[in-house]
């Protein structure tokens, strides 16, 4: 498990709320554990990062599912994030498979036709609760920005930010978000007021960058919104964490059909290992776990 930290935060006078975050120790051992290279690296680190904004609106139990689908060579990427801030994810393409060394971090060219939905799974309910828009940009943010703004009619922007090493490791990774309070355009300046702050959002200087030089997080929140009177409500941590573990893949393989089951037992491969989409964990069951797990 890794640990960063995230600051909530209001603007103008609790019109506008928003969270920034240092995602470099979590993102740091997602690409260890994923063994990631860098524009791997870049496309779901992005999506690690914007799912521990995003927990800053969960309570309690809830979870909340990132997940990009297309036909591209990414071919999706699908990212969950708890109310604690525990992340967990995976690329459906690790490696990305490229016809030609890219210029650069531009993902647009990766994702191609597709959708990007976020599932949610409230505390105590039966049921998920799922939004979906069509991937219009290939960009990780920009795609946020337009679900949230358009499916649940919150005015949102993002800015996520992995930077790198030359030796391809990361040195600073953070974001911010900040989205437009229910009824708050009524109460000031409305969409003028809107635009203003996402322009300060977009154009503020690479949060990975300050991040790596050791500039707080509330330092950039204060240089970069004092006219909007940015006001830290809380702090929470954001953690690179995994529920997996070796008694739920054991209760997966006594799932199986008998046939296959039985197959497993005789013939293997020894030892069967079993992998975690999620956090790349390898659980290892040799032939006589089996044919004691199995009963046979």
């Amino acid at each position: 498990m890794s640990q960063d930290n995230m600051l909530i935060f209001l603007l103008d006078n609790g019109r506008y709320r928003g969270a920034i975050i240092d995602s470099t120790e979590m993102l740091r051992l997602m690409q260890e554990k994923h063994e990631t290279g860098v524009l791997e690296t870049f496309a779901l680190g992005e999506t690690y990062t914007a799912a521990g904004l995003l927990s800053s609106m969960l309570k309690g139990k809830d979870r909340m599912i990132i997940r990009f689908e297309c036909q591209g060579p990414i071919k999706g990427i699908s990212v969950e994030t708890t109310a604690e801030g525990n992340v967990r994810g995976y690329l459906m393409n690790n490696p990305i498979p490229l016809s030609k060394i890219p210029e650069s971090l531009d993902l647009s060219d990766l994702f191609g036709p597709g959708f990007l939905s976020i599932i949610k799974f409230p505390e105590g309910s039966r049921q998920s609760f799922t939004g979906q828009v069509m991937i219009e940009y290939g960009s990780i943010a920009k795609d946020l920005a337009g679900y949230y703004t358009t499916s649940e009619n919150t005015p949102t922007a993002f800015n996520l930010s992995v930077k790198f090493n030359k030796d391809g490791s990361i040195k600073g990774a953070g974001g911010m978000f900040i989205q437009r309070l229910p009824d708050s355009e009524i109460l000031k300046g409305g969409d003028e007021r809107t635009a203003e702050i996402e322009n300060a959002l977009v154009d503020m200087d690479s949060i990975g960058d300050s991040i790596a030089e050791g500039t707080e997080l509330s330092e950039i929140v204060f240089n970069n919104f004092k006219i909007f009177q940015p006001d830290v409500i809380s702090e929470r941590s954001i953690n690179f964490s995994c529920s997996c573990n070796r008694e739920l893949f054991e209760t997966y393989l006594k799932g199986l059909p008998e046939n296959d089951r039985t197959d497993l037992a005789d013939n293997g491969p020894f030892p069967l290992k079993t992998t975690c989409h999620n956090c790349n964990t390898v659980y290892e069951f040799s032939k006589q776990e089996l044919r004691k797990m199995f009963s046979l």
